[in-house]
Order: structure tokens, then sequence, then C-alpha cells
């Protein structure tokens, strides 16, 4: 039995919109692949973690940014900017040397001159740069000490300006939480908006985790091997199993002389040097742990606690009305308001 003619016609008219949708409903399936993806791997020495929502090409192309970051920050690296940089006079500098620059600025003011990125001479001297040999003494510390104070640098229309040659620059304080913006940011761009990325210990977070709430990260205690090193033959402090936070859309970062030190003669020295005295300084702080809009400022802002002290540590916080937490040596936990805000609710 043949179709009436009518019927026909509106068959052919329907055809090509149904053609039309066949082909769009497939293309969205296509480009529509995203599904939460998970991985790790090795990056300046130490170990990255990523979790998110999104295309798993997308995580190649994460990664791959870090290599314009390590070719402007690393020390490790002859050829980067600020290696040339260290090497001469002045430099031309790029986004990434200007922006963690900007920022040293900042948390160098706040910090009343305490962290420094221009302490590289020093941080040599004491075995925790790139030749990792102790060989500072009193004299040497004095010698080097007129070349630090990033207030005698600047960057103007593109190039970074020292006052004297011996001057040099080491932004470890601070590169790796830029680079887990930067890592994070292109993940963004790349349609992942909800994430977590972290390279040793500095984590950005966004949007919301597989379970649909806040992101939980465990803040890390000091290392048992540094404790036993610090405190030798005396009785060790009580310190907490674990502290637990929450983010949505922020940076945490944490310090401690514990990730890096050196132990000469019977005594043990962490890598934070005081831009005052010149000598590797300890406080009461085991470690900082700071939440801030940026990992970089986060990374730079622990450090800074680290040499400051709990008590100025935390006025500087209150006054930049960002949540902090330190472990203390006497094992005691100081939390301010902004922090407790972010704890995880245990049972």
């Amino acid at each position: 039995m043949t179709k009436p003619s009518h019927i026909k016609k509106l068959i052919f008219k329907l055809l090509p919109s149904f053609i039309l949708l066949l082909c769009i409903t497939a293309f969205s399936a296509c480009i529509n692949n995203k599904s939460w993806q998970k991985s790790q791997g090795m990056i300046w020495n130490t170990v990255w973690h990523v979790t998110y929502y999104g295309d798993s090409e997308a995580l190649a192309i994460a990664i791959d940014s870090l290599k314009s970051v390590e070719s402007s920050l690393s020390i490790f690296d002859d050829n980067s900017m600020i290696s040339y940089i260290n090497n001469h006079d002045s430099g031309p500098v790029d986004h990434h040397i200007t922006k963690v620059y900007d920022m040293s600025k900042v948390v160098n003011r706040d910090s009343h001159g305490l962290f420094d990125p221009t302490l590289s001479p020093l941080i040599e001297a004491w075995g925790f740069g790139e030749n990792h040999v102790p060989t500072a003494d009193t004299a040497l510390v004095k010698s080097l000490l007129p070349s630090v104070g990033i207030d005698m640098t600047r960057i103007e229309n593109g190039v970074l300006y020292k006052s004297t040659p011996q001057m040099a620059f080491n932004f470890s304080a601070i590169a790796k939480g830029y680079g887990v913006d930067v890592a994070a940011q292109v993940l963004t761009d790349n349609g992942c908006s909800d994430l977590m990325f972290e390279i040793g210990g500095e984590i950005v977070c966004r949007g919301h985790n597989p379970e649909g709430k806040k992101w939980k990260i465990l803040i890390e205690t000091p290392d048992e091997e540094y404790l036993k090193e610090v405190f030798k033959n005396e009785e060790k402090p009580s310190f907490p199993d674990h502290l637990i936070v929450e983010l949505c859309d922020e940076a945490l970062a944490t310090s401690g002389n514990y990730r890096n030190y050196h132990s000469e003669s019977g005594m043990t020295f962490g890598h934070t040097i005081s831009a005052k005295t010149g000598f590797p300084v300890k406080t009461d702080i085991l470690s900082a742990s700071v939440i801030a809009p940026t990992c970089m400022e986060a990374d730079a802002l622990a450090t800074a606690c680290m040499v400051m002290g709990s008590a100025d540590a935390m006025a500087m916080l209150l006054e930049k009305d960002l949540a902090g937490a330190f472990i203390l040596y006497s094992g005691e936990v100081m939390v301010n308001d902004k922090m407790k805000q972010h704890l995880a609710k245990t049972r």
C-alpha cells in the first residue's frame, strides 16, 4: 500500500531536520566526554597530584604549562630567565617573573622585610641552594647581607634591575605555589570547573569534589625524623595526628623546616633564613599553613609566618583577613577564627 502524497511531502520536509538533529546529538556525544580524572607524577623534585572533572586531554596541557614556569623561575636551569638575571646587572622578565616579583614585594612589606627572594646567596651559603653544601660562617654571612633586599631592585619597562651584581633571586618560597595556580588555571580554561591540583603540599581547589562537596584537605604533620633530630633525648611534645580543612575556590600552602634541614655538629637548622641576620631562624612555629585566594600568596605568606613567629604572624594574617594554622614546637596548634571556619567537622 502506498502512502498518500501529502504524507510523503511531510516526511521529505522533516527528514533534513531529523538528520540534522542526529548529527548534533552525535557531535555532542563526541565532545561531551568529560569524566572524573585522577593522576599524579613528578616535577621539580617533588610529587604532583590532580583530581578534576573534565577531558583527559586537559591534563597534558596543564602539565606542559609548568615548563614555561620552570624556564622563567628555576635557579637550577642555567638557561632560565632568573638565572640570566642572577648572573648579570639586569635582565628581561616575562609575566611569570613579574607576577611572583610583585607578590614578593607585597609579602616583603607585610612581613616587615622578613620574606625576601633576594636571599639566594645566603641560601647557597647555608647549603639549601643548587650546591647543597653548607659553607656559611659569621664572616661570610656579614659579607653577603649587603646584597640582600628586594627594595634594592626594580622592574621597569620589562627589565629587572639590581643595585649590585652580587644580588641574586631565589623564588623557591613562592614559585611552587605560583606553578599550582598556573596549572589550575589552564585546567579551568579547558572547561574543568571542579578540580584539586597539588604540588608538594601546595594546593588549589575549585568547585567541588566528586561527592559534590567541598574539598577536604589534610594538613601534613611534622616529619618524625626531623622531630627526633630536634628533640634528641628530650621528651617530645604530643603533636596532632591530623588537621583537615575544607576548601572551595581557594588555595592552601604549608611551610615547615622539617621539609628541608641540615644537621651539623649536633645542631639542626632549617632552610628558613632571616633576611635581617642572614642566619637560619627558628621561631616557635614548627609548621605554618595559610589559606589565600591564590596559592602563590599562600605559599609566600606561609614562609613569612615561619620567620616571623606566631604572635607577629597571626597579627599579619588578621590584618589581611586570611586563615592561618600553626603547629608549634610545644605541640600546641594555633588556629585563628578565619581558619576555624574552614576546619572540617570530625566525628
